[in-house]
């Protein structure tokens, strides 16, 4: 078998952020080709704590579960329930990036999805961990990726699908809002940690100014 001669990269885990319709998913996806690395998706996680959960046990979690009309609530709301979804997927997704980080045979990883929040990207402590002997340092990069115009989201969320088409217009606008409204929180929360911001458009050029952001 022909071994392959890719330059590893060297960082051990890459978070990659930013709410829903920004193109984390192409992006994350592009780059684990390139790189022949593995993508790990945060809904991945989120879905298989919801199944052996309860609402009571995790109302972060299941919140978008929870309420049968959540797409009425106001977009402000939504945001708010974006945002607890990621404080909840904290804890979890540290043990993956600790893992990755520490555990040599666990290999460098790709993980994208709207539930990394910039506290826990910016996060060099795991000492909480059994398998964590030191603190991270320059094993862990993240990015996030941001779409200033509302219009464009929503756009993009009509033509990704996932269910999108089946709520109703006012629906989608809602959810549109909400996560534009959750994206900007995001760009916030990554400017306070000095964490890398990358704007989704020209879609042409992004990947590769996703990995000028992390120094590839």
């Amino acid at each position: 078998m022909q071994q392959s001669h890719r330059k590893q990269p060297e960082w051990r885990v890459l978070l990659i952020g930013g709410s829903a319709g920004v193109g984390k998913t192409r992006v994350a996806q592009a780059i684990a080709r390139r790189l022949d690395l593995s993508v790990l998706l945060v809904d991945d996680i989120r879905m298989s704590i919801q199944q052996v959960t309860t609402p009571a046990e995790q109302p972060g979690i299941h919140y978008f579960l929870a309420h049968p009309t959540i797409w009425q609530k106001p977009p402000e709301a939504l945001c708010d329930g974006f945002i607890a979804v990621g404080t909840a997927l904290a804890r979890p997704l540290a043990v993956n990036i600790a893992h990755h980080v520490f555990v040599e045979s666990a290999g460098p990883v790709i993980i994208e999805g709207d539930g990394i929040l910039p506290a826990l990207a910016a996060r060099r402590d795991f000492s909480n961990m059994h398998f964590t002997p030191a603190p991270v340092t320059n094993e862990v990069r993240a990015v996030f990726l941001v779409e200033p115009d509302e219009e464009v989201v929503i756009q993009n969320m009509r033509q990704r699908g996932r269910g999108f088409g089946q709520l109703s217009l006012k629906e989608q606008e809602t959810f549109a809002r909400a996560s534009w409204l959750y994206g900007q929180w995001l760009r916030r929360q990554a400017d306070r940690y000095e964490l890398p911001i990358v704007e989704a458009r020209p879609h042409e050029t992004l990947v590769e100014r996703v990995l000028q952001a992390i120094g590839e």
